[in-house]
């Protein structure tokens, strides 16, 4: 399987270099105006079209190929929109500062990035650590470069073979942690935790800090702007080394004990948040939507990065051939893994039934789901859990019980007999 990483360069632009990224950004801008005027669908079609006329904006060779490839993908996208809805009337424009070359057009010289602008004219940038690990390491095939007003990014990809997990270790994403489960050949579990709660806290102090701001300045948004520009992209760079820094604990344990990944297939999250409910107004009367929750609560969620920490941790997994599997994450919690009870407090981080933490309980129902073969005992103490014999069952006074062929191949039925 073919995976694809990316490795990003900071660097200071000059007047050459932002000339540019302008540009391109015209030759983009020029491609899809093309297209669209004469309902041009191929790459090569275009090319043909509008190779003699961005030669023009005097640019090296290789940034028209580029050029027309960014283009090609942005009226594709742009057909697939009209497809899906009728009334896509806005016309698709390339509005970032940014240019896309080949890996046949830079070269590494002398710890530096050498990238060309014109003909025979180059710019240079300085590459840190881990860019000159990527770019020495012979086994990696070089991709594309994006240039960006502050980053340079280079692609690498190689081909991973994805083994064949011996266990699997089960991870409940949540607000403040991420908290995971796994059970050995003899049965014990193995609880760890990962605490996230520096990105809440972080999430939340910025926020303060941009509200004052904001009413400092009321009056010259220009200020108001230049500082939380400022602050966004800090507040970015500790998110992102907490996220960094969790997955790659992650994938690095599973990888030396040879275990796959289970995740949550979370989804509509923040579409469930920021529903809203027809009331009736009352000074008017009138039927208006009102949100059902409160600003707080979806401000939290709404900023709660899950999705961003599940993709490092897949791509980072793919990267190292560890297989990742998602499952769905409905009761995961509430129902318990060991006798089938349900929580009647949602609030409540252990279950009334077995004192089991909820998180916990969740990545014993996703490991459940994964291998059906899998059973608790109901007497077990707190950090043990038990895979029942192919022919035997754990009853409810902890006594084993002999089942039958039948009942054995049905596992939804052993469950039933278990809780009984």
């Amino acid at each position: 399987m073919r995976v694809v990483k990316v490795v990003q360069i900071p660097y200071e632009p000059t007047g050459d270099v932002l000339s540019l990224l302008e540009s391109f950004r015209n030759m983009v801008n020029y491609c899809i105006h093309v297209g669209l005027e004469k309902n041009l669908t191929s790459r090569f079609k275009l090319q043909n079209e509008v190779y003699h006329q961005l030669t023009g904006f005097g640019l090296h060779s290789w940034y028209v190929l580029s050029a027309v490839e960014v283009a090609t993908v942005i009226l594709n996208n742009h057909r697939k929109a009209k497809r899906r809805q009728q009334n896509v009337s806005r016309v698709p424009r390339a509005t970032k500062l940014m240019a896309k070359l080949g890996n046949q057009g830079y070269r590494v010289v002398d710890g530096k990035l050498r990238i060309p602008i014109r003909p025979r004219e180059y710019f240079y940038v300085l590459l840190h650590k881990r860019a000159v690990q990527f770019l020495s390491d012979t086994s990696l095939k070089l991709g594309s470069v994006t240039l960006t007003v502050r980053m340079v990014s280079v692609a690498f990809s190689k081909t991973a073979e994805i083994t064949k997990p011996e266990s699997y270790v089960a991870y409940d994403t949540n607000e403040h942690s991420i908290d995971g489960a796994n059970i050995n050949g003899d049965g014990e579990l193995t609880v760890e935790s990962y605490d996230l709660s520096g990105v809440s806290e972080t999430r939340h102090g910025y926020f303060e800090r941009v509200r004052r701001v904001q009413s400092k300045y009321a009056k010259d948004r220009r200020v108001a702007g230049k500082i939380q520009r400022n602050w966004f992209t800090n507040q970015n760079n500790k998110v992102n080394t907490v996220l960094h820094q969790t997955s790659s604990a992650i994938v690095r344990q599973a990888k030396n004990n040879k275990q796959g990944i289970i995740l949550e297939d979370l989804k509509h999250i923040r579409n469930t948040v920021n529903r809203k409910i027809l009331v009736a107004n009352n000074v008017g009367g009138r039927i208006q939507g009102i949100s059902k929750h409160s600003k707080r609560l979806k401000r939290r969620l709404n900023s709660w990065s899950f999705r961003k920490l599940q993709n490092f941790i897949e791509y980072k997994a793919l990267w190292e051939g560890v297989k990742v599997v998602k499952v769905s994450p409905r009761n995961t919690s509430r129902v318990c893994a060991v006798c089938g009870c349900v929580m009647q407090d949602p609030k409540a981080r252990t279950l009334e039934c077995c004192g089991t933490s909820r998180h916990v309980n969740a990545c014993l129902n996703m490991l459940k789901i994964q291998d059906e073969s899998l059973r608790f005992r109901l007497d077990r103490s707190a950090h043990v859990a038990v895979i029942s014999p192919p022919n035997k069952a754990i009853s409810r006074s902890g006594e084993a019980t002999s089942l039958s062929t039948t009942e054995v191949a049905e596992p939804h039925r052993l469950l039933y007999i278990i809780w009984r």
